[in-house]
């Protein structure tokens, strides 16, 4: 008989009532952005983190609604969120724990909570697009404004894509 492998299995939580457990594994850049925008973030976000053997090595937000984070394109985020779509926004993994997929399993795993809602991102990074490519988002436009330049991807329902 094999012997069954002892190593943890990662799983999904909802931390969105302990926001600071998410934030202290943040870079300080992003912990500082969203301490300082969560009396405003706090309705519209949950945040959902990747436990892996009892530490928090990861997780992100999902937004349903908008908020100062999508102020740089309020027409576009506006019809995302009309249109019954989710925003995903500050995915990390810890950087000792990069390059297992937990990104990946982060997204399926929301997409699997969010089965009835498409999801729309934008990033700052071009060398994130390969990431959001395979987990099966599509580029839908570059955002120029006074800040820089973003790019929007969507994820549709299964249904939708043609």
């Amino acid at each position: 008989m094999p012997e069954e492998s002892s190593k943890p299995s990662p799983e999904i939580i909802d931390i969105s009532d302990v926001p600071e457990q998410f934030f202290e594994i943040l870079p300080i850049d992003w912990k500082s952005e969203l301490e300082f925008n969560w009396e405003e973030f706090g309705p519209a976000v949950k945040i959902y983190g990747i436990k892996l053997d009892e530490e928090l090595i990861g997780g992100g937000l999902v937004f349903s609604a908008p908020t100062s984070e999508t102020d740089n394109y309020p027409p576009i985020a506006e019809y995302y969120f009309d249109n019954g779509f989710l925003y995903i926004g500050y995915l990390w993994i810890a950087e000792k724990f990069r390059g297992r997929n937990l990104g990946d399993f982060w997204l399926k795993s929301i997409f699997e909570m969010f089965p009835k809602n498409p999801f729309w991102l934008s990033i700052e990074d071009a060398g994130l697009s390969k990431f959001y490519l395979k987990n099966g988002f599509t580029l839908e436009r570059e955002v120029i404004y006074s800040g820089g330049k973003d790019w929007i991807y969507v994820r549709k329902l299964a249904s939708e894509v043609i």
